[in-house]
């Protein structure tokens, strides 16, 4: 009997640890995997509607406190703004889901490593106590005798079916465990991503890519780093030539002045060498030298008025050519009023007065002629005497060819003043034949 006695109470007091075991599996796993998580899901889900409500209402940002996200997030929520004050006064966004993720809200706080061991420790403890019944029930079965067979098939049952409910009860926990914590992380994930698009919404714009970021914070660093390497290079280059002037500048003006010492002595030394050089030459000729300078003097002058009377005769020969054209214009023009008049003259006249035209004409041509020769004549004196003018630089006798020059000049005058007398009457000649002409058919005109 007391054997009897002591085994149930074993076997009862395993079957209650075994069970106990169990329930306090499940527990430990409810409070530390899958309440810290709901209740993370539930503060971004608060977190969510104070933003909203903020948003709506125009208040000051809500999430700037450090209780946001309460007491379970304040750590990562405080790091997050004091990281993000640091970069709001550089005007870039800072990345909650650096310091508020699934790591943060989901698995520290859940403690997904025991999350993980929860479901095979129940099954586990299911196990242990289907063997604790097995064992215990097939303790006492005694096959030897009928009746003691028959005896021990309870207990044998009642081992059985410990066995069987322990093994349902790890597994039923198990299965429950896993059920509750997925759908507890399902949760998790929905409000983290709740709670992402409202603050980046509503509270903050939403950060560049990490790739982006780092693109656009090389492009800057580059930019910086040349626009210092510029400034750096101006400054070295203004301090260097600065300081480069300043070494150099004394050095500078003591060549500038010993140059212009020795360009200064110099010059007078040479012009001293050559009054020296041409003083004794002169001495050494008796004085030749100073005569050929006064004789190249009065060529000088003599060259400069014949230059000037050859220009005064050029004048006096265009002002002849010009003479020329007026006679030949003036000639042609009365030659047309005859011919005007002469066709109110009657028929017999007109042959006549158009031989005398005709004579007139060709006396005017000959006179043109005879212009352009003389014009063809004083050219060609001319050029003699610049001719003339230049033999007279090549020779030795400079006086006697001044006085040769001045006489032929002298000479040209004289006949271009003839030659204008000579026009003068020529080209009045024609004039006044045909005025008597024009008279005399008139007057025949009138008689007739």
């Amino acid at each position: 009997m007391t054997n009897e006695l002591v085994a149930r109470v074993v076997d009862g007091l395993s079957g209650t640890l075994v069970y106990a075991a169990i329930a306090l599996v499940s527990l430990a796993g409810i409070l530390k995997c899958i309440y810290p998580v709901l209740r993370n899901s539930a503060l971004l889900n608060r977190a969510v509607m104070k933003l909203e409500r903020s948003a709506v209402n125009s208040e000051r940002p809500i999430w700037r406190e450090a209780r946001f996200l309460g007491r379970a997030l304040r750590p990562d929520w405080q790091h997050f703004l004091l990281n993000a004050g640091q970069l709001d006064l550089r005007g870039m966004p800072c990345n909650t889901q650096e310091y508020i993720n699934e790591d943060t809200v989901i698995y520290n706080p859940g403690h997904a490593q025991l999350a993980e061991l929860i479901p095979s420790l129940l099954t586990s403890l299911g196990i242990l106590g289907t063997f604790i019944g097995l064992m215990g029930g097939l303790t006492n079965l005694d096959l030897t005798d009928a009746a003691k067979t028959i005896g021990s098939i309870p207990t044998l049952l009642s081992g059985m079916r410990f066995a069987f409910a322990t093994s349902v009860a790890g597994i039923s926990c198990s299965l429950a465990f896993n059920m509750v914590n997925r759908i507890a992380i399902g949760h998790a994930f929905k409000a983290l991503d709740s709670f992402d698009e409202a603050f980046y919404e509503l509270a903050m714009p939403r950060p560049l890519d990490p790739e982006v970021q780092m693109i656009c914070q090389k492009q800057d660093d580059e930019l910086n780093i040349q626009r210092a390497a510029d400034q750096v290079s101006s400054q070295m280059a203004g301090a260097v030539e600065m300081a480069v002037s300043r070494a150099v500048h004394p050095l500078t003006m003591s060549l500038d002045n010993f140059i212009q010492g020795v360009s200064r002595e110099q010059v007078e030394g040479v012009q001293r060498i050559v009054g020296q050089f041409l003083h004794q030459m002169n001495a050494a000729m008796n004085g030749q030298l100073s005569a050929l300078a006064d004789t190249l003097a009065v060529l000088n002058q003599n060259q400069a008025a014949t230059q000037q009377n050859l220009q005064r005769t050029l004048k006096v020969a265009e002002s002849l050519a010009e003479d020329a054209k007026r006679i030949q214009r003036s000639s042609q023009e009365y030659a047309n009023s005859l011919d005007s008049e002469a066709q109110t003259i009657s028929r017999q006249k007109q042959d006549e007065l158009l031989l005398l035209l005709k004579e007139s004409v060709h006396q005017q041509e000959a006179l043109a002629r005879s212009m352009n020769g003389m014009q063809a004549s004083m050219l060609d004196t001319l050029r003699e005497v610049e001719s003339r003018t230049r033999l007279m630089g090549a020779q030795g006798d400079f006086s006697a060819r001044a006085q040769e020059l001045t006489e032929a000049l002298r000479q040209t005058r004289e006949t271009l003043e003839k030659l204008g007398d000579k026009l003068e009457v020529s080209r009045d000649e024609p004039g006044l034949r045909l005025k008597n002409k024009g008279r005399k058919l008139a007057g025949t005109t009138g008689g007739a």
